[in-house]
């Protein structure tokens, strides 16, 4: 297997209370800004996750502990927002399944003074029908096999859930993972591989069939040829274009390539055949 290279080039954006716009983003003919975030409650995008009910509708949420969790389009108009019944302490990612169920990754422990990290799982909402509140049905509490680390990225597969370390300092990435059957006392996470990655990792996804995984840095981004096999992951010295906008900060596979949400509202689209995948998301 050869690592797909996720082909990005930009130069420094635009302050984070405005778009970006032409003159301060070069972007390649393959990626392209398709919308910003409109959704005031939406100051810094932390996650996404496409609706399974709507193609034109997403999920987000912004980062830090408020629980709440917004339906946007693609071009980041609001569709509507609804409460989690679940206190968090610093929301960083989204992901979903195919049961409709979605997954908050409370996750985020920028201090390292976390000793436990939380997911929770609750029930896809109909957005056209948004409830009041949402409550959650499971919840998993992790623990760290050794020292505690930040962490940015969730998504799902085969039955586990696949968290990567964001490290610093030139350390390497590593990919964890815990099962989704088992709930109750806390979880060691389980590592299932070190990642060639010595950037801080800010999101990551699987495409549906499990062959293709994103991974969205500060410095740049990546595309893997895995193939359902997460261990692989490691095998291979993923080919980094460098960014100069340091915010992008969460992904998501869409069928006609991979779409991208910066801290600063903006809205991506990167298309071509590398992002494609054979179903979509």
């Amino acid at each position: 297997m050869r690592p797909l290279m996720l082909a990005l080039a930009f130069l420094f954006g635009a302050p984070a209370e405005r778009p970006a716009v032409g003159a301060d983003f070069f972007l390649p003919d393959h990626v392209k800004q398709v919308g910003t975030i409109r959704t005031a409650g939406v100051r810094e995008s932390s996650g996404i996750a496409p609706c399974r009910s709507d193609p034109e509708i997403f999920w987000t949420h912004t980062d830090g502990p408020r629980s709440m969790l917004f339906a946007i389009d693609r071009k980041g108009h609001a569709r509507g927002q609804v409460i989690v019944s679940v206190a968090l302490f610093d929301w960083e990612d989204l992901a979903s399944d195919h049961k409709g169920h979605l997954y908050i990754a409370d996750t985020g422990n920028n201090h390292l003074a976390r000793s436990q990290l939380a997911v929770h799982e609750i029930d896809e909402p109909d957005p056209v029908k948004l409830p009041s509140t949402l409550p959650v049905r499971r919840t998993w509490k992790l623990s760290f096999p050794k020292d505690p680390f930040d962490c940015e990225s969730l998504f799902l597969w085969e039955g586990h859930g696949y968290v990567i370390s964001k490290v610093f300092n030139n350390a390497k990435a590593a990919l964890y993972r815990f099962p989704l059957k088992t709930t109750g006392e806390p979880l060691v996470l389980e590592r299932v591989t070190k990642l060639k990655i010595d950037s801080p990792v800010t999101a990551a996804d699987l495409s549906r069939d499990g062959k293709k995984l994103a991974i969205i840095c500060k410095s740049g981004a990546g595309l893997l040829q895995v193939d359902g096999d997460l261990k692989s992951a490691g095998d291979f010295k993923p080919v980094w274009t460098k960014f100069h906008h340091e915010h992008i900060e969460a992904c998501c596979f869409v069928p006609e390539g991979l779409l991208v949400t910066a801290e600063s509202r903006e809205i991506y689209l990167f298309s071509g055949d590398v992002f494609r995948t054979a179903t979509g998301r």
